[in-house]
């Protein structure tokens, strides 16, 4: 509608003995579009604005691009994901390691990596038959703003795929380990069983951090 069309339906709905839901119904017209022309018409700014294109929001600066390329030169031996953590803790720019890593690329400050194929097993190479026959371990790190990091391990029976015991904890050393593995033992009673019986443990004994 045109502004005349619009002031138009604002003095009817005025006008109008019926309440402003029942009127508006009667012509077609949704509340939310009769409101946003009430608040509109008091800004003095009821005629349609012209569409302006705009910037992405996830778009980053050309200031924010050039602090990546800073960053990766004062400190080359940091890997994209290395960088891209310590850009969000000490500037607060917020970029993914993706974005750092095309960046980076852009601007020839890294080599693509190399993907090294591989056939993948039709089936596991360590097959579990019952529950309790094998668990598996595994640490994730959860960061916290202006705090630091929780670690969340857990311990998952192999052959159910039923997580036997969890637990979120300031670090990922061995007693923090140990401590959800005897949680799965004591829920799972597995201390009661013959030794040639007992669970084996599989761990990618691999570091959790970056």
């Amino acid at each position: 509608m045109c502004t005349h069309e619009k002031a138009r339906v604002l003095a009817v709905v005025a006008a109008s003995a019926l309440s402003k839901k029942q009127i508006l119904a009667e012509i077609g017209i949704p509340r939310r579009t009769y409101y946003n022309w009430i608040r509109r018409e008091r800004q003095s700014r009821l005629e349609d604005g012209k569409s302006k294109s705009r910037r992405p929001w996830n778009k980053l600066k050309v200031a924010e691009e050039e602090l990546v390329i800073d960053q990766a030169r004062a400190l080359p031996d940091l890997s994209p994901r290395q960088l891209a953590l310590r850009l969000v803790d000490k500037y607060g720019c917020w970029i993914s390691e993706s974005t750092a890593y095309r960046i980076l690329r852009r601007g020839g400050l890294v080599k693509r990596a190399e993907v090294k194929g591989f056939a993948a097993g039709k089936e596991y190479h360590r097959k579990t038959n019952r529950p309790n026959e094998m668990w598996a371990t595994d640490c994730s790190y959860l960061r916290v703003v202006n705090w630091g990091y929780y670690y969340l391990i857990t311990v998952l029976d192999d052959y159910s795929r039923y997580i036997l015991a969890w637990e979120l904890k300031t670090d990922m050393t061995a007693d923090s380990l140990i401590d959800v593995v005897q949680q799965a033992v004591d829920n799972t009673g597995m201390s009661e069983v013959p030794i040639k019986d007992r669970t084996s443990l599989l761990s990618d004994n691999g570091s959790g951090q970056w």
